[in-house]
């Protein structure tokens, strides 16, 4: 009998993957969780919060892994995960209860409930900044710059003072209530619209109003979670093993500050799954208070006929798959967040990872868990084409709305988006990678062939432009030279980097002396103009990796001040010595290279300034 349980319990690991292989179904939650924490190891996630519910059941909520590597202590059902922007539910339940209340509505004009705050919108008289603006990113705000992510010094700036600290994000880069552009800064004014007409910080308040009633044991929105003992660390992975990371508290608050654990999470997906109900049965708010918020309200593709993007804090996080689940995605320094519901079926989940990992693949298999039991439904139907009305529409596209203005400038290096039609067939053809096939669901609405839904429009904004909005984002179209500015921007790019290779020929030609000296300058700044382009793009890459040190003087900060300031200056002076000694050159063929190599590094220059990259000081708050 030893014997036989020995066999058994060696065999026991074998058995187990043989019943774990890819392929077969899982049906199981043991089955599940073996399968998750094999991704963990393989993604390099040292703990992981899972929940999964129904609408009357808890079917897991607890942890896998680690919440302390160094301490080998593991992820409970109450270990706090730093949710991130899974915080902007919260803070649209609250201003949901303030509505029913009669405190305010979607439609109140900023300028008019909450004068103080510095928003500066050039469409003001014509097209005001509204609460449901600031809820759905259709503002027009910049999301937070670099140094106003983390808070670095040891006190919280409160009320209108924290306000002060985004007043250069609260500019409308375009008219309000047409363009979605994630902007945290907004979430930041909705929190101050919570406190202003609650008389309550927002932290209390969600503790009072949400947290508790709905059985949240262990949530918390404060700004400092660093000292509670049931938080995890957040790590990243590197030099082969798990860096800890601080636990740094960030200027916007109400966008993005609530921990939350495994069991407060299984009542908060609840919440939806019962149309705003407490686990006792009472209506924390009215189901058309759900409806509202799972409703996309100001954005062009919602007058043009979309309910697939960003609602109030509420979108639909995936559309593949065999139905759509609706939430809200999170990340902040060490955690990636989630969470996921389908009201028709009853079922949701919620992830976070404290390894800053994506939780793509371990949210596809939960689903795929989840919805086992349940048939693929059969495809939507697909509309004939509408050749006459979207003819007008056919051609080059250039995004019109970067949710950061720093990065605007991508738009010269990618050349936008073509939409073109080929017999009944309509695709999307980005510059670089695979086209997205267009299937019609309406004159001018569009499902991509993988997706359930449509997620595709094209219309007109307020000044007659033609519009085209799909998952990509906000594309404007563009003219018969769309090509000219990527084209450009490619061509400075190759002249810098050619004249880079002749500069350091250029320097043994010097070193020999077989350079006169009056061409030796002209020669190689374009060298070193081009070394510190590359110290830009080392310091942005490096500030990605600690992005609390932008708030600070820090090495990268003093990079990012400098080393653009040097390129312009390096590009301009090697500009006016090439003119000045053009006749000095025996080689007229060397005199128009860089001629040309100078005006390529002057268009990028122009390009870094017009997107205000010169001279950017970060760490002045």
């Amino acid at each position: 009998m030893k014997r036989l349980l020995l066999f058994l319990a060696l065999l026991a690991p074998y058995l187990s993957a043989q019943a774990q292989r890819p392929g077969r179904p899982i049906t199981t939650i043991p089955q599940l969780t073996d399968s998750i924490e094999r991704i963990m190891q393989r993604e390099r996630i040292p703990g992981l919060l899972l929940t999964l519910v129904t609408r009357d059941s808890v079917l897991f909520a607890g942890g896998l892994g680690l919440a302390d590597v160094a301490q080998k202590k593991p992820v409970t059902p109450h270990t706090l995960f730093r949710v991130g922007s899974v915080t902007k539910p919260f803070i649209v339940v609250g201003l949901l209860q303030l509505i029913e209340q009669g405190k305010l509505s979607l439609k109140d004009e900023l300028r008019k409930i909450a004068p103080e705050v510095p928003i500066d919108n050039p469409w003001e008289a014509t097209d005001p900044v509204r609460v449901v603006h600031v809820l759905e990113h259709t503002a027009g705000f910049d999301d937070m710059h670099l140094n106003h992510v983390y808070n670095t010094t040891p006190t919280d700036p409160r009320g209108t003072a924290v306000v002060q600290v985004f007043r250069k994000e609260l500019r409308c880069r375009w008219r309000p209530g047409e363009r979605m552009s994630y902007s945290n800064p907004g979430y930041l004014v909705a929190g101050y619209l919570l406190e202003k007409l609650s008389g309550e910080t927002y932290e209390h308040y969600l503790a009072k109003n949400v947290f508790r009633p709905l059985g949240m044991p262990d949530a918390t929105a404060t700004l400092r979670p660093a000292s509670d003992p049931k938080l995890a660390r957040g790590y990243t992975y590197a030099d082969g093993g798990y860096q800890p990371l601080s636990a740094l508290p960030i200027y916007a608050g109400p966008a993005g500050s609530v921990s939350a654990s495994a069991t407060d999470m299984a009542q908060w997906v609840q919440f939806f799954l019962r149309d705003f109900r407490t686990p006792g049965g009472a209506a924390l708010l009215q189901p058309a208070s759900l409806r509202e918020m799972e409703t996309v309200h100001s954005p062009l593709e919602a007058r043009a006929g979309l309910q697939t993007g960003y609602a109030l804090a509420n979108t639909i996080v995936s559309q593949k798959g065999k139905v759509p689940f609706r939430g809200h995605n999170g990340g902040i320094e060490g955690f990636t967040s989630m969470f996921a519901y389908n009201r028709e079926l009853g079922l949701g989940y919620a992830l976070s990872n404290n390894g800053a990992k994506p939780l793509t693949t371990i949210s596809i298999l939960v689903r795929d868990f989840l919805l086992r039991d349940y048939p693929t439904p059969p495809p939507p139907p697909t509309l004939p084409l509408d050749a006459a009305a979207i003819a007008p529409y056919l051609g080059h596209y250039q995004s019109a709305a970067p949710r950061n203005a720093l990065t605007g400038f991508s738009t010269h290096l990618l050349g936008g988006i073509s939409l073109e039609q080929s017999g009944q067939l309509l695709t999307l053809k980005p510059l670089i990678g695979a086209p997205d096939t267009l299937l019609a669901t309406g004159p001018l609405t569009f499902r991509i062939s993988s997706q359930t839904q449509p997620s595709v429009a094209l219309t007109r904004d307020r000044d007659g432009e033609l519009v085209l909005i799909s998952p990509q984002g906000y594309a404007l179209k563009a003219g018969m030279w769309w090509w000219l500015p990527p084209t450009l921007f490619w061509a400075s790019i190759l002249l810098a980097t050619t004249s880079s290779i002749a500069g350091l020929i250029w320097i043994i030609y010097a070193l020999r002396k077989q350079l006169p000296r009056p061409q030796l300058l002209p020669r190689l700044l374009p060298l070193l103009a081009t070394v510190a382009l590359i110290v830009v793009v080392f310091a942005l890459v490096s500030l990605g990796g600690n992005v609390a040190a932008a708030g600070r003087i820090s090495f990268e900060s003093v990079l990012l001040f400098v080393a653009p300031l040097a390129f312009a200056v390096l590009t301009l002076w090697g500009l006016v010595l090439t003119v000045r000694r053009f006749r000095l050159f025996r080689s007229r063929v060397v005199a128009w290279y860089l001629l040309l190599t100078y005006g390529a590094l002057g268009l990028i220059a122009t390009v870094l300034g017009s997107y205000g990259w010169l001279g950017l000081q970060l760490w002045s708050v």
